[in-house]
């Protein structure tokens, strides 16, 4: 079996990360647009996807000096 990540989301993170999801879903699929996010959104998802690096092991861009270190895509 492959190893689980699991992280752990309070209610209001969630749910900011399902409508993030949704919306990338829909305007790859259809070229809907993606609706801005606020300063809460933005930090609240900016933290879950660091501690997802940080489980997966992947350094986090712009802690480096080094343009050829940092990932384009995971």
């Amino acid at each position: 079996m492959e190893e689980e990540i699991v992280l752990h989301l309070d209610r209001t993170t969630a749910k900011y990360l399902a409508y993030m999801l949704y919306d990338v879903g829909e305007h790859s699929a259809a070229g809907a647009r993606i609706a801005p996010m606020s300063t809460d959104e933005s930090v609240r998802l900016g933290e879950v996807l660091r501690a997802l690096w940080r489980e997966l092991g992947i350094p986090q861009p712009y802690v480096t000096d080094s343009v050829a270190e940092r990932p384009r895509r995971i």
